[in-house]
C-alpha cells in the first residue's frame, strides 16, 4: 500500500479524487487536505510514499508546494490539472505521472500502479540488493556511463541501455536484461550521455535512440516510441523538435 498525501483546495473535487485513489486498492491514505499548509506538514513529517497534488490552489500552486517538500528523499508526486500534459511536462517538476480533470478512474489506476512499481524499484535499491552494474573500471571509458551511487561508482556500457525513466530523486535505467535503480536525477545522467545515441523525449525519459523499432505521429505535436525491449514510450510536445529529428532519422 502507498501512504498518500492527497490535496485539492476544492472540496468536491478532493472527494472524487480520493474515492478514486481508493478504489485503486494501493493507496494508504494519510492526509486528504484542503489546505496546502496541512498537506505540507504532513508530507514534510516523513513516511510518505507518494503525493498527489492539485496544480491551480489559491495559497501555492501544486508546483511550487513541491518546492517545499524538504523531507528526502521527496516521495514521488503525481498532478491532478485541468492543463493537457504537455504544460505540467513544462512546469519544470519530477512528477511521475499527472491526472487530467474530469477524473477518469482507468487513467488513475495506471499513474498509481506506475508509482508502485517505481517505489518497487527504489525498495530494492535502498534495501541492499544487487545494482547489477559493473564497478570495475574499464581500460576504455568511451562508450560507457560512469554512475555514482552511494558512495561508490559503477560502469555502464551504453550499449546496454534501451531507456531511462525518472522517478523522483532517482532513475531507472532499463536495459535487454534487467532494470538498475540509481539515486540520481535523469538530468544528471542526462549530461553524461551522448546525443549521438540517446535523445531526451519526455522531462522523465531519455531513449537509445539504437534501440527504437517505431515511431507513430500522434495529435497535437506528441508521439509514441517502440523500442527494442517493447516499452511503448509516450513523448510530449516540450519535446517535438527532438521528435521531429527522429522521424527524420528513421
Amino acid at each position: 500500500m502507498l501512504k498518500t498525501v492527497i490535496c485539492d483546495d476544492e472540496l468536491p473535487a478532493l472527494e472524487l479524487l480520493t474515492a478514486v485513489l481508493l478504489e485503486t486498492g494501493q493507496i494508504d491514505v494519510v492526509a486528504a487536505c484542503q489546505s496546502i499548509d496541512e498537506a505540507l506538514v504532513a508530507i514534510n513529517k516523513g513516511g510518505v510514499d507518494l503525493v498527489v497534488l492539485d496544480i491551480e490552489m489559491p495559497a501555492l500552486s501544486g508546483v511550487e508546494a513541491y518546492g517545499q517538500i524538504t523531507v528526502q528523499p521527496k516521495p514521488l508526486v503525481i498532478f491532478a490539472t485541468a492543463h493537457a500534459e504537455y504544460a505540467v511536462d513544462a512546469f519544470g517538476v519530477d512528477a511521475i505521472d499527472y491526472i487530467l480533470k474530469p477524473i477518469d478512474p482507468d487513467r488513475v489506476q495506471k499513474a498509481v500502479e506506475k508509482a508502485s512499481r517505481l517505489l518497487r524499484l527504489i525498495s530494492a535499491r535502498n534495501h541492499g540488493l544487487p545494482l547489477h552494474a559493473d564497478d570495475r573500471k574499464p581500460a576504455d571509458l568511451s562508450g560507457v556511463l560512469k554512475i555514482k551511487d552511494a558512495g561508490k561508482v559503477y560502469f555502464l556500457p551504453h550499449a546496454d541501455i534501451v531507456w531511462i525513466e525518472a522517478a523522483g530523486d532517482y532513475s531507472i535505467l532499463h536495459t535487454q536484461k534487467k532494470e538498475i535503480t540509481v539515486r540520481v536525477p535523469i538530468k544528471a545522467l542526462e549530461a553524461e550521455l551522448p546525443v549521438s545515441r540517446f535523445a531526451r523525449v519526455h522531462r522523465s525519459t531519455i531513449i537509445s535512440t539504437g534501440n527504437i523499432r517505431e515511431i507513430k505521429s500522434l495529435p497535437k505535436g506528441e508521439a509514441e516510441i517502440l523500442l527494442s525491449d517493447d516499452a511503448a514510450i509516450r513523448t510530449s510536445r516540450s519535446y517535438r523538435d527532438v521528435v521531429q529529428g527522429l522521424l527524420k532519422a528513421h
